[in-house]
């Protein structure tokens, strides 16, 4: 495990979670991330895994690693750091993405009147508006993925588009940000408590508060191939504890086994 240093002039940015309390740093081409709920490294190497094993292209997730964090005063920390996939190019979130165009998500999600799969069209209609794009798989198989590993922080500041102003064109970002995943936050969710008790507790976002109703969005074809992840999982020199065992009792429910297929691995 490498250890990345923090200089005394890098600034923290606080408040990248729902929760609001944890640092990550810029330090080079890399980003930062400390642990502050938990096991929040976990979630994220965990995540990178899974991705490693579906039919996502490595450009369309963010992979995690586990570090040691020896912050300015000399004190260490667990975390994990991830390689910056910006560039030259702007980062816009979606919740920044309406504010561009004068308007606010909150219009659509807060609004009581609509089902889910209405807030879904809507955002999707107003996202091709504003960029040209359609997205609406990629964002439905990431709800499906969120729903599985129980992300509870997929607030619309947690999904990003990429603009290239050079090019004066849009993309959808690679997926990111998984750390308060798989009951992470051993605050909200205390070690030693039954599973299927804390797994009831977390709640979805953007657009219902229900995992279920989220993933019924996704209609597409299975993109984890499952042999492969049991495989990798049990090969891991990384001790995942608790986070691997909310992914069996994940992998287990039939909710999910449309989004997995059995066989063989991808051939590269």
């Amino acid at each position: 495990m490498i250890t990345i240093k923090i200089p005394q002039e890098a600034i923290a940015i606080v408040g990248t979670s729902s929760k609001g309390d944890q640092s990550k740093w810029c330090i080079g081409n890399k980003w930062v991330k400390q642990n502050s709920r938990g096991y929040e490294d976990l979630a994220e190497i965990l995540a990178s895994l899974i991705l490693e094993c579906s039919t996502f292209s490595k450009s369309e997730y963010v992979s995690y690693f586990p570090c040691q964090i020896e912050l300015p005063n000399g004190e260490l920390a667990q975390g994990c750091y991830s390689l910056d996939f910006r560039g030259t190019k702007q980062e816009v979130t979606l919740e920044r993405l309406f504010e561009a165009n004068f308007s606010s998500t909150d219009k659509i999600l807060n609004n009581a009147t609509l089902s889910t799969e209405a807030k879904f069209q809507a955002l999707m209609q107003k996202v091709q508006e504003y960029t040209g794009l359609n997205v609406s798989n990629e964002m439905t198989r990431l709800f499906a993925f969120d729903a599985l590993i129980l992300n509870e922080d997929r607030h619309t500041n947690n999904i990003l588009f990429l603009y290239d102003p050079i090019q004066k064109t849009w993309e959808f970002a690679p997926i990111f940000d998984h750390g308060l995943s798989l009951l992470s936050d051993v605050k909200d969710y205390p070690l030693g408590k039954p599973l299927t008790i804390l797994m009831r507790k977390v709640k979805a976002k953007p657009l219902n508060t229900s995992f279920s109703k989220q993933l019924a969005l996704y209609t597409g074809e299975p993109f984890i191939r499952k042999d492969e992840l049991i495989r990798k999982l049990e090969a891991s020199s990384i001790e995942l504890g608790r986070a691997k065992k909310v992914l069996y009792s994940q992998i287990q429910d039939p909710r999910f086994q449309y989004l997995f297929s059995e066989g063989s691995e991808k051939s590269d």
